[in-house]
């Protein structure tokens, strides 16, 4: 009589069942007090610079880069305080994500041209943009 209950069929979804709750449970997550939501921020390399050159975050915040390159040579945005790097051809658009310090500074570079292209993701000032703080190339003293 058991064995009804433990046919292939009812077997297999009983076992989607608990594979389902398992990745519902695991993906779904819990917020706490310290941040972890996600956050999205648009970074842009022209012209040898970076704009915007200053981003905000929250503390422990999982966090998508989505990197656009508007220049005509191939650019990265390398942020090695939290082992992230992605490169990106002239005209692609790619995405790279971490998880945010607690606290900080995370600078980034481009690692192809990283004493003109720098900037800067600043923890704990709530998420997004950075009030206009870009550079532009143009000589400028450098």
């Amino acid at each position: 009589m058991m064995r009804c209950w433990l046919d292939r069929r009812g077997y297999r979804a009983g076992a989607l069942t608990i594979a389902a709750g398992v990745a519902l449970i695991a993906c779904g997550g819990s917020s706490s007090s310290s941040g972890g939501g996600g956050e999205t921020l648009q970074l842009t390399a022209r012209n040898f610079s970076f704009s915007p050159t200053s981003l905000n975050v929250s503390p422990g915040a999982q966090v998508t880069v989505t990197f656009k390159n508007d220049g005509t040579t191939e650019h990265s945005f390398t942020a090695s305080a939290v082992n992230t790097e992605v490169e990106a051809d002239a005209g692609a658009t790619k995405t790279a994500s971490f998880t945010a310090p607690q606290s900080g500074t995370v600078s980034f570079h481009c690692k192809y041209h990283p004493s003109q292209m720098q900037g800067q993701i600043v923890v704990g000032s709530g998420g997004g943009q950075a009030p206009a703080t870009t550079s532009t190339s143009g000589g400028g003293g450098y």
